[in-house]
């Protein structure tokens, strides 16, 4: 009899124990490249790689921004129903509330920035008429807007922060756009970022990553 009221609250401890710990699920919100501002309704919380926490019951959503010069802002939205927390499901057999933290986030979220910018207010073309039509085809391609050598550098100034290109190999790519002789229709910028995205994943090895990098660069 003594053993019988002793267990009783021995499970209610146990299934509190569960209850609390249960509710709580966390995940670490990573991107590439990485040191981008975390927003969660509108308020900066940190910058990647940001751990997040929170108590929200199953099938919740939360929507996050992510904002990094030189890049489009990223919208995503967290999902707390993206795998089964055994805990809770074991809490909820013995006590019914456990059920609603059923479901946690994946232990970590790696998302991928696009390089550009979010301007949305370009400058409409002139239309052309008859009368300019002729002086439109005769004049000469205009230079590139000052906007794209800053995007540009910015993009390689990350890309040298991060290792991902040396210091020599910085001021070459830097001197061609300060000199006008960069390609930006092809931008190398653009290029070695999706590579180091790559590589992070583990989609090529550190030799193909340095070779891809030798032929972006050098072009051999």
């Amino acid at each position: 009899m003594y053993l019988k009221f002793a267990f009783k609250p021995v499970s209610i401890a146990l299934a509190a124990t569960i209850f609390i710990t249960g509710c709580t699920s966390t995940t670490l919100i990573q991107s590439t490249p990485s040191g981008a501002d975390v927003y969660i309704d509108n308020q900066k919380m940190g910058v990647t790689p940001y751990t997040y926490s929170d108590q929200k019951i199953v099938g919740s959503s939360t929507p996050i921004l992510l904002k990094k010069a030189g890049y489009k802002d990223l919208n995503v939205m967290l999902q707390r129903t993206e795998q089964a927390d055994v805990g809770a499901i074991i809490g909820g057999c013995l006590v019914l509330v456990p059920f609603l933290w059923v479901c946690d986030y994946n232990p970590m979220h790696n998302y991928s920035l696009e390089s550009g910018t979010n301007d949305q207010n370009q400058s409409q073309p002139a239309a052309i008429t008859p009368q300019n039509n002729a002086a439109n085809s005769a004049a000469p391609a205009a230079a590139k807007p000052a906007g794209d050598q800053s995007a540009e550098l910015t993009k390689l100034k990350t890309l040298s922060d991060e290792s991902a290109i040396t210091a020599d190999e910085y001021s070459l790519l830097k001197g061609k756009v300060l000199d006008n002789t960069y390609d930006y229709s092809n931008s190398p910028a653009d290029q070695l970022i999706k590579l180091k995205s790559w590589l992070d994943q583990k989609l090529v090895t550190a030799d193909e990553y340095k070779a891809k990098k030798n032929k972006i660069i050098y072009g051999n």
